[in-house]
């Protein structure tokens, strides 16, 4: 016999409520949370969830502290994964929105890098980025599912090759 009806409990209404108010659509809520998109519009019609509800601040009074804490990796993979979730649901418009904005904080990345590590030598490029490595999570990552460590002269290289490549553009807007 199949469920009729989706009882969900208070919990689950109040984080859909939440990440649909921070910004994702109501499909990838509904289908985050195991929702009825029906079910998601009615409530939040009726308890003023939706977006066109919310009281805009003046101007001059955004609170944007929230975000303080957000790297511009955070800020890059955040964007590649809302191109790719666009792309899964169909909405071409909005996946090409998403790679540009992807593309354009790649680039604004490569360029902060370019110009921190313009006057370092190879040894000084590497040392360097041998110390960002130690104190980042994806090396303890990828020592969990067994990607082999650079060292030496291939950081560098491997370097290079990635900071060197450019993303291909999005083409005419």
């Amino acid at each position: 016999m199949t469920e009729l009806y989706r009882i969900r409990p208070a919990d689950v209404w109040v984080q859909a409520r939440d990440d649909y108010l921070s910004g994702l659509s109501a499909e990838t809520v509904c289908r985050r949370h195991d929702l009825g998109l029906s079910a998601f519009r009615r409530r939040a019609r009726r308890y003023g969830w939706r977006r066109s509800d919310q009281v805009d601040p003046p101007p001059g009074e955004l609170n944007l502290a929230l975000y303080d804490d957000l790297t511009p990796e955070e800020q890059i993979a955040t964007a590649r994964l809302r191109f790719l979730e666009a792309l899964e649901v169909g909405k071409a418009t909005e996946a090409r929105r998403w790679r540009r904005l992807w593309i354009e904080l790649c680039d604004a990345r490569n360029a902060i890098d370019a110009e921190f590590m313009a006057g370092m030598t190879p040894q000084e490029m590497a040392a360097s980025l041998a110390e960002d490595a130690g104190t980042d999570e994806s090396e303890d990552e990828a020592r969990l599912l067994g990607a082999p460590r650079l060292t030496g002269p291939e950081t560098l290289e491997l370097c290079t090759k990635v900071h060197s490549k450019k993303l291909p553009s999005p083409g005419p807007a």
